[in-house]
């Protein structure tokens, strides 16, 4: 386990009582939003329910403190992914950020191998994180993972014509936020939420939510945030859960508003009842398959395990592959195949990789 041994360095260590208000002040300083975020924006509004109660997720806060005051600090968020029967706990990695005058002496790696000690140590054998591929490679995450991501416009429209259920938009979403949790529930691979924390997700800053609905029922929602940019502007459909009927009649809404130039949205790389009919309407040549994000394998034997598919471990070792290829093979986007040589090794993993691994960009920690 990785430490600062200079003694007028005190950590890595988890955050103490008492310090949460002060590790909020010190990312908040550092992280203080973007135009592109919109107004209103800041940690604890794009994080309601990381940050709301720090004083209650000192365990997921981790510092380094110089002359009595924090100036380095990882969170570690636990993310409980689920992909039909499976379950795996994965540590999101947030909110890494080191004062300007402490940068350049070791303090993000010293984190960060703490923090993987710590995953390692309760129950997270993979880790996930979103940032810049040279900074984070060297520290085993490899961006990996496939979602589906396109663009819609006004003329998909005509394609999805025959979804007509009435769209509106909830002010006040946590006054149905049990059932939208309910339908959240129904994507196959997805990150599980409490009922605590799912109407909090809904209040993330510039978000609007919008519901499909038949008679009184609500068929699907979607998060979204609206944009503009000069002449263009649009919607980013950050989460969409529900029927297919309800899921392409909001597809259709969106792109059918006065002046929306296109729709973004992006959704798991899975048996979704709805996907062919997606498909058929984007822009296609905006429409990929890209990477979900940063990936670490914390540990090989307890993931695969997670999956039922413990016996691939060994076929997987076999390979004496870097875990930074190892993170390519288990989670995708390229398929077996599609980097292994044929042999046993092929034979073996083909059919059972990539792992079902998603979650919405909302999730983003």
């Amino acid at each position: 386990m990785a430490v600062i041994l200079a003694r007028k360095y005190e950590g890595p260590r988890m955050a103490r009582p008492g310090e949460g208000a002060e590790v909020l002040r010190m990312i908040s300083g550092i992280f203080p939003g973007t135009r592109d975020m919109g107004r209103g924006w800041s940690m604890l509004a794009e994080y309601p329910h990381l940050y709301g109660d720090m004083e209650a997720r000192l365990d997921t806060c981790f510092v380094i403190r110089h002359e009595g005051r924090i100036v380095s600090h990882c969170g570690v968020y636990p993310l409980d992914f689920v992909a039909g029967r499976a379950r795996v706990r994965c540590g999101g990695i947030g909110a890494v950020a080191t004062l300007d005058a402490f940068r350049g002496r070791g303090m993000m790696a010293a984190l960060l191998d703490y923090c993987t000690d710590y995953m390692r140590g309760h129950g997270m054998p993979v880790s996930i994180l979103w940032g810049d591929r040279t900074r984070y490679a060297r520290f085993g995450w490899e961006p990996a993972g496939e979602k589906f991501e396109f663009r819609i416009n006004a003329r998909s429209v005509g394609t999805l014509r025959r979804f007509d259920d009435r769209v509106v938009e909830l002010r006040d979403p946590s006054r149905r936020a049990e059932e939208l949790h309910a339908l959240h529930r129904t994507v196959p691979v997805r990150v599980e939420r409490s009922a605590a924390d799912f109407p909090l997700m809904m209040l993330k800053v510039g978000r609007r939510v919008f519901c499909a609905v038949r008679g009184r029922r609500i068929t699907a929602y979607a998060l979204a945030r609206y944009w503009g940019e000069g002449k263009r502007s649009g919607w980013s459909v950050q989460e969409i859960a529900g029927a297919s009927e309800g899921v392409l009649a909001l597809y259709r809404w969106f792109a059918s508003r006065p002046g929306v130039d296109q729709v973004h949205g992006e959704v798991p790389f899975a048996a979704l009842p709805y996907l062919q009919t997606l498909f058929g309407a984007t822009d296609f040549w905006r429409s990929s398959i890209g990477c979900l994000g940063q990936i670490k394998i914390v540990d090989r034997p307890g993931l695969l395990g997670s999956f039922q598919l413990g016996r691939l471990d060994r076929a997987v070792g076999a390979l004496r592959w870097s875990g930074l290829e190892q993170a390519r093979l288990l989670f995708g986007p390229l398929p077996p195949r599609a980097i292994l040589p044929q042999g046993s090794a092929l034979r073996a993993l083909d059919r059972r990789l990539p792992l079902p691994f998603y979650l919405f960009p909302s999730d983003h920690v």
